[in-house]
């Protein structure tokens, strides 16, 4: 049976052409709504995390730090809801292609095999500058299969909820931390398979 897949179906992984891709997808479950007649709400938030991003795309155009970091956000979000959809799909069209190809996705070649869950980051930084308040740069090493890296931290010895950061990146800036205060950060892959192993926690003090 065919499976969905996150092809966007142009040569290369530029942001322009995933564009035009999310684009489709949103154009073709319209004109095809009779096939997925629960679609509509979540087609609905598709497209305005499109539109989102596209907006931040528009702000990020002069390379400032701030506005590519909020771009790239945006962008690993707007990956997260297509995934999501790509489920979704995959569910109502039960293996025929040419539902998957009205959903406006590519579908996958048969006999394709069931992906294994994303590894553990093996390799995860921070880095924060004394000349830069409330800042925290995290590195970790890519994996080539991933849809996007989810980034979380919180405060050490909080017991509070860890603030997720997804990111199209293996890096990411976070902002907005408080000052002289110690915080833990993580990362996971996120993948076709749903399972989630994340890294070890690192803390680290923030200027």
């Amino acid at each position: 049976m065919a499976k969905t897949t996150l092809k966007t179906g142009a040569t290369g992984n530029s942001e322009a052409a995933y564009v035009k891709f999310v684009e489709n997808i949103v154009v073709k479950l319209t004109e095809n709504i009779a096939l997925f007649p629960d679609v509509e709400p979540e087609r609905d938030v598709l497209e305005q995390l499109l539109s989102e991003f596209k907006r931040t795309q528009a702000d990020a155009a002069y390379r400032d730090k701030r506005m590519v970091v909020i771009k790239n956000q945006a962008y690993a979000t707007l990956k997260a809801e297509v995934y999501r959809m790509s489920l979704y799909v995959e569910r109502q069209a039960a293996g025929d292609e040419a539902m998957i190809l009205a959903a406006g996705f590519i579908p996958s070649k048969r006999g394709m095999r069931v992906l294994e869950p994303a590894p553990k980051p093996k390799i995860f930084i921070v880095e924060v500058n004394a000349q830069i308040s409330g800042v925290a740069d995290l590195k970790v090493n890519g994996w080539r299969r991933v849809l996007a890296y989810r980034f979380e931290y919180r405060k050490k010895n909080s017991d509070s909820h860890w603030n997720p950061v997804l990111s199209s990146k293996s890096k990411v800036t976070i902002i907005g931390l408080e000052p002289v205060q110690e915080y833990e950060f993580r990362v996971a892959y996120i993948g076709r398979n749903p399972q989630i192993t994340y890294s070890d926690i690192v803390s680290s003090y923030v200027f």
